[in-house]
């Protein structure tokens, strides 16, 4: 059995309402419920609400179950449904009234009251305040920052204030974006302007110009790249004069000067330039002329044990360092001034080298290098050593002969030469075209013997003993050799006995001029008025290996020898030649010197008369007072 209980007394509030927010012409519900309560009313603002109960023309709709429900939130000057509004729940007991609840109608304005700039510059390091006032709302709107679309959060650098603004203390170049402020509540939503943020980094060298020095005439370029954010402007100028007219351009930053001079030394600046800042950044030119060779080495030829110099004279400023390289000498191996090397060294104050008591591996190419700031330059000069002494002649030498089988072949084979004594040695070839043997003494008891006086004697000669015999004659100073052909027959020839025409004298040289000069001599006593002859002259020249023929087929005992050198020595000598042959040769001339084109010309086929005004008495204390020359001076009267 139940029982139900009564209790008589005033409505019991049950639900209280809340504050609303409502956009306008949104829909909105405040809720009350009692129990016990016979009637519900809404008050706002301390009026009571007229609703759809009352006038059907009202969007305000009181429900069922206490609530009051708007159909759409008005908020405009005549009808404005934000208030403070309770709900009051009454029966035949009494009346109670709710807690209070806000009806709010929010808003949102279009445009904000501070927005920050579309384009901001801001350098490195320093502060960045992006203001922003949002537009006027209710409820009032909260503001946030974008940073390329992503949110931006406090730190200990960023910072957005309450009152909206966005504070950078310092920025940094990852700071660069695109900002926005975003303003929300209830209404909605507003974003500000973008706001672009481009952070300058202010101009710094990647690359500095350093000092140089270079060369007069050459193509200088002065690195300068500098980078920052925006990128720089470079601009140069010469910090102590004009820069070179129409020498020099800007390519890529860089200073390009074209052929230089010693008047662009000086001071460049570099300068670069941006809305960031500005630096600059310099170098000094130093311009110096190349050395420059005003005495080069010439090439020189020398006799052997005699002392060699090239000269080698190099100038510029600053003064060039001279050095010296060897033949056959590491290419670092260098002589400077003042150092030696064997027996070679170089002058401490002329540069010069000096080669002391060449020989012949002393021949070769010297190299002289001037080398400074500005540059370097090389010449070159081939020294050739040569023997003092001509190379040996054959004074007899052997003869073609026709022998039977089972003959005694002779072949002589005299050496001249002054140089010590030389090496005779015998080669057989059977025939030209085929490779020759030397050939050995073989004994007593052999065919062959080579005798200490330079002859080949072949006993008991068969038919495979024909061919060329040589007698190959070998010194210090050169080499000669002489042939002849054997010939082997079956009928022995009548071999006729005759003797060489004798030597003649000793042939004696002046020099006419550079090219040419005259020789005499006389023939040998043991000739004959009725003998028919002539003359064969040869000559040698320092560096020679071997004598040559002049002259040939000189019916008398003089002649002129052309077609010779300048400056160079020659020895000569004589053959007498009659129709079995040619003599011993003569005696060496003394060797003779051909003029050099600065030689005197003056000979004794060509005297010259020289005539003097007397100005000056000199005493001479000599017994005889020569001209440079050796001439004697005829006395001139005025």
């Amino acid at each position: 059995m139940f029982l139900k209980v009564f209790v008589r007394g005033p409505p019991v509030i049950t639900e209280h309402p809340s504050n609303v927010v409502a956009r306008r012409n949104d829909p909105a519900t405040l809720n009350c419920a009692a129990s016990g309560a016979s009637r519900i009313r809404w008050y706002r603002d301390g009026e009571e609400v007229t609703t759809s109960t009352v006038d059907t023309r009202s969007h305000r709709v009181l429900l069922l179950s206490g609530s009051l429900f708007f159909l759409r939130v008005t908020a405009t000057r005549r009808d404005n449904d934000a208030g403070t509004y309770w709900c009051v729940a009454s029966n035949s007991y009494g009346a109670t009234r709710s807690r209070s609840a806000t009806l709010t109608v929010a808003f949102l304005a279009d445009e904000f009251q501070a927005e920050p700039q579309s384009s901001v510059k801001v350098r490195v390091g320093e502060p960045l305040i992006l203001p922003c006032q949002p537009p006027k709302g209710s409820p009032p709107p909260e503001l946030t920052w974008l940073r390329n679309g992503e949110e931006v959060t406090n730190s200990s650098r960023v910072n957005v204030l309450a009152a909206g603004d966005l504070v950078i203390s310092q920025v940094v170049e990852e700071d660069s974006a695109v900002y926005i402020c975003r303003a929300r509540n209830a209404a909605g939503s507003r974003e500000s302007e973008p706001s672009k943020v481009i952070i300058m980094t202010p101009p710094w060298f990647e690359e500095r110009p350093a000092n140089v020095t270079v060369a007069s005439g050459v193509v200088v370029e002065l690195a300068c790249r500098a980078r920052g954010s925006p990128t720089p402007t470079v601009t140069w100028r010469r910090l102590d004069g004009k820069m070179p007219l129409g020498r020099a351009m800007i390519e890529d930053q860089r200073l390009v000067l074209d052929h230089v001079a010693a008047a662009d030394s000086g001071v460049y600046v570099c300068e670069v330039e941006s809305e960031a800042g500005i630096a600059a950044a310099r170098a000094t030119l130093t311009v110096v002329d190349a050395p420059e060779l005003t005495q080069k080495p010439q090439d020189v030829q020398v006799v052997s044990g005699e002392r060699a110099k090239l000269s080698c004279v190099v100038n510029g400023d600053p003064k060039p360092l001279v050095l010296w390289r060897l033949p056959d000498a590491d290419k670092t191996a260098l002589l400077s001034a003042g150092q030696t090397s064997g027996r070679a060294s170089v002058d401490g104050s002329s540069h010069t080298l000096l080669l002391q008591d060449v020989t012949t591996e002393d021949s070769g190419a010297y190299h002289c290098w001037g080398i400074s700031n500005g540059g370097g330059v090389t010449a070159r000069a081939e020294v050739t050593v040569v023997s003092a002494h001509p190379p040996p002649v054959v004074g007899v030498g052997p003869e073609d002969l026709k022998l039977v089988p089972g003959s005694i072949a002779s072949f002589p084979c005299e050496a001249v030469s002054e140089a010590a004594t030389p090496t005779i040695t015998w080669w057989y070839r059977p025939a030209a075209h085929l490779p020759a043997r030397q050939l050995t003494d073989e004994g007593d008891d052999a065919r062959i013997s080579l005798p200490t006086n330079g002859a080949l004697i072949l006993k008991d000669v068969r038919a495979d003993d024909a061919g060329i015999y040589t007698c190959h004659i070998t010194a210090d100073t050169g080499s000669v050799e002489q042939a002849a052909i054997l010939r082997i027959v079956d009928e022995p020839s009548l071999q006729e006995s005759f003797l060489l025409p004798a030597p003649p004298s000793k042939p004696r040289v002046v020099a006419i001029n550079e090219t040419a000069v005259r020789l005499s001599w006389l023939p040998n006593s043991r000739v004959s008025e009725s003998s028919s002859q002539s003359y064969t002259v040869e000559y040698w020249r320092q560096g020679w290996e071997e004598w040559r023929v002049a002259e040939a087929l000189i019916p008398q005992e003089t002649c002129v020898i052309g077609d010779l050198a300048p400056g160079y020595t020659y020895t000569f000598l004589v053959r007498a030649v009659a129709e079995r042959g040619a003599s011993f040769p003569s005696p060496w001339s003394d060797p003779v010197r051909t003029r050099s084109p600065r030689d005197p010309a003056l000979s004794e086929d060509h005297p010259l008369r020289l005539c003097a005004r007397v100005r000056r008495v000199t005493v001479c204390t000599r017994p005889r007072c020569l001209d440079p020359w050796g001439y004697s001076l005829e006395e001139c009267h005025a």
